[in-house]
C-alpha cells in the first residue's frame, strides 16, 4: 500500500541529512547585520546542523558591540568576529601583521572573557585606499600605498567617517595621516567613488571586499607595508560551550581556507542577484551558503 511504502521511504531519507552521531546539544550562532556576515553565520549553522546539532540562527541581530555584549553575557554562542575589531575591542594597536594580530585577540579573549577564536579565514573585509585607474596614471602609474605617500600634501581624500581612524593609523607606517592631505572630505562610502571621478577628490577610502571597484574602473592601492589591519572573520565561541561539545572546531575549522576575499565579494554578488529574482534577502542568503559548502564537499 502507498502507506506502507511511505513508511519505507521516509526513514531512508531522514538518515542522509544527519550524521550517525545523533542528536547533540542546542548552539545558538549569531551575526551581524551585513550581508557577509550572515553567510557566515548561515554556514556555521549548515555546518553545525549536519553534525547533530540543534540549532538557534540569531542571525542579522544587529551591529558588532550589540554581538560582543551577546556573547559575554550567554546569550548567543558563538558568531564570526573579525580580528582587527577584536583588536579595537580592546583597544590594542595593530601589530602591522596578521598572524600576530590573530594571536593577540585570541590570548585576550581566551585570558579575559573566556571566549575561543578558532582558525582564521584569508579574506580580509577591512580597509583600503581606492583611486581611479585613470587617477593612478596621472599620479605616475602608482600601484602602491608606499608610492602614494610622497604625494598625499597635494591630494584631496574622500572617506566614509569609519575610515578616518585608520588612515591616521597609517602614520606609523607610511608617514601621513588624514591631516596630511591637501583636504579631507567625509562624506558617504559611495560618494567617495563620485568624488574621484568628479576631481573633487584624487583618492578614496574602500572597502577590500567591495566588488565594484574593478567594475567602477577603479583599482585598490596595494597596502605593501600592512598598515592597514587585516580583518579576517573567524568564529568566536564561549568557552562553556567548547567545554561541553569539544568537536565544534573540527566542524567549523575546515571551512576557514576556502574563504578567500574573492569568494566573499562573489558569495555577496550571487545573494544581490537571488535578491533580484525576487527572493527575500535571508532566504537568497541560505540558499548561497548552502550551494558554496555543498560545492565545496563540506554539507
Amino acid at each position: 500500500s502507498l502507506g506502507l511504502l511511505l513508511t519505507l521511504i521516509l526513514p531512508a531519507c531522514g538518515t542522509t541529512t544527519t550524521t550517525t552521531s545523533g542528536p547533540k546539544g542546542t548552539v545558538v550562532v549569531g551575526s551581524k547585520l551585513d550581508t557577509e556576515g550572515q553567510l557566515l553565520g548561515e554556514m556555521y549553522t549548515l555546518l553545525l546542523q549536519k553534525a547533530g546539532y540543534t540549532v538557534t540562527p540569531k542571525l542579522a541581530l544587529g551591529n558588532s558591540n550589540i554581538l560582543d555584549t551577546a556573547i559575554k553575557s550567554g546569550a548567543i554562542d558563538l558568531y564570526p568576529e573579525f580580528t582587527a575589531t577584536g583588536l579595537n575591542e580592546m583597544n590594542i594597536a595593530s601589530a602591522h601583521d596578521p598572524q600576530k594580530d590573530y594571536q593577540t585577540v585570541k590570548t585576550q579573549y581566551e585570558q579575559q572573557f573566556h571566549i575561543t577564536w578558532l582558525d582564521p579565514a584569508p579574506l580580509n573585509d577591512g580597509y583600503a585606499i581606492c583611486t581611479s585607474k585613470a587617477e593612478a596614471q596621472r599620479l605616475g602609474n602608482i600601484t602602491t600605498i608606499s608610492q602614494l605617500a610622497p604625494l598625499v600634501s597635494q591630494l584631496a581624500l574622500a572617506s566614509p567617517p569609519d575610515g578616518i581612524s585608520f588612515i591616521d593609523n597609517l602614520k606609523s607606517v607610511y608617514g601621513f595621516d588624514t591631516k596630511s592631505f591637501k583636504s579631507l572630505d567625509k562624506v558617504l562610502y559611495a560618494i567617495g567613488f563620485t568624488a574621484v571621478n568628479s576631481d573633487q577628490a584624487q583618492v578614496n577610502v574602500c572597502y577590500t571586499t567591495d566588488g565594484t571597484v574593478p567594475t567602477q574602473n577603479f583599482i585598490f592601492l596595494q597596502d605593501d607595508k600592512n598598515g592597514f589591519p587585516q580583518f579576517n572573520p573567524a568564529p568566536i565561541v564561549r568557552d562553556a560551550i567548547l567545554s561541553k561539545y569539544k568537536d565544534i572546531p573540527g566542524i567549523l575549522n575546515p571551512l576557514a581556507p576556502y574563504l578567500t576575499t574573492q569568494v566573499s565579494i562573489n558569495l555577496q554578488d550571487q545573494v544581490a542577484s537571488t535578491v533580484k529574482g525576487g527572493t527575500s534577502s535571508s532566504e537568497a542568503i541560505k540558499v548561497v551558503a548552502k550551494q558554496f559548502l555543498q560545492s565545496k564537499g563540506l554539507l
